[in-house]
């Protein structure tokens, strides 16, 4: 039998006790670290009274003319809430013997509950044996009748090009990293897609904002669109039978391939050189390359 010992912290007994660090009645400027927020959670004393809860949202939303932002919602809900009040003050369960948990974490979504005096507080969420918060409190902080505050942009995810494009707006230059050539050729996805996304990028100036963190060049989209039909088939054919290639890759401009979640990459200029999924090198006509641009 697993035997579970309950902790009551002194904290959560004594409704004298002082709070730790009071937050904001509002949404914090960033996205905090959702198992390790600044400044930490902590237990509520008996005595805070709640008069009001606030919870923040970040959601990836399309902001007509502006692109694909990260979106913070705050949102509120009035009166004591006594259930999550309870919810919260539940002493966590620690096990007097070593548990076998699986690595899973859940995510508790931020939210601060605030007094009569306007103070507002992270407060600690009691969970189980395993470090998981009770799912009982996770319901009873989404259950709550909230209504929302506001909506503000904290930054743009893709531009509206990129997003309806269905590219990302720059990518890294992963053609000039290391393969290996390819002696026999062979089909790169089997069975063939029915179409393909091409996305176009131009490389940029290697400056430290178009350089990603492995020391890669990125790409800036140019153009995208979708092959299918006559077209598709004869690049699928074409990227099926190139020959190995040992020419650098000196390029300007490059096309990510994507039917689905495999990649391949293609030189529009220079060698012409073709990265397949497995990392296997080929070379393209510049005939089967420009199929990619008309």
């Amino acid at each position: 039998m697993l035997a579970v010992v309950v902790l009551t912290g002194c904290d959560r007994e004594d409704g004298r006790a002082k709070l730790d660090h009071v937050v904001t009645a509002s949404c914090p400027k960033g996205r905090p670290d959702p198992v390790r927020p600044t400044p930490p959670r902590q237990p509520l004393p008996n005595d805070f009274t709640p008069v009001q809860v606030i919870r923040c949202r970040w959601e990836s939303r399309l902001l007509p003319g502006k692109g694909l932002w990260e979106v913070v919602i705050q949102e509120h809900a009035d009166g004591p809430a006594t259930g999550l009040m309870t919810e919260l003050r539940r002493p966590s369960e620690r096990s007097l013997f070593g548990q076998d948990c699986l690595d899973v974490r859940i995510l508790v979504d931020y939210f601060v509950v605030v007094d009569s005096s306007g103070r507002a507080v992270l407060p600690d969420v009691p969970n189980g044996v395993c470090g998981e918060p009770f799912p009982s409190a996770l319901a009873a902080i989404r259950s709550l009748p909230y209504h929302v505050d506001k909506q503000l942009p904290v930054r743009r995810v893709e531009s509206e090009k990129a997003f309806r494009a269905g590219c990302s707006d720059k990518y890294p230059d992963l053609l000039r990293r290391q393969g290996r050539p390819e002696v026999v050729a062979s089909p790169i996805w089997n069975p063939p897609p029915e179409g393909l996304r091409v996305c176009v990028y131009r490389i940029t100036k290697k400056t430290p904002s178009t350089v990603d963190p492995r020391g890669m060049a990125m790409g800036r989209l140019e153009s995208s669109r979708i092959l299918k039909g006559s077209k598709l088939r004869t690049l699928l054919n074409a990227l099926d039978a190139a020959p190995a290639t040992d020419c650098p890759s000196n390029h300007t401009r490059f096309a990510v391939l994507t039917p689905g979640f495999w990649e391949a990459y293609v030189a529009l200029d220079g060698c012409h050189n073709l990265r397949r999924p497995d990392r296997t090198l080929g070379r393209l006509t510049p005939d089967a390359a420009a199929l990619l641009t008309k």
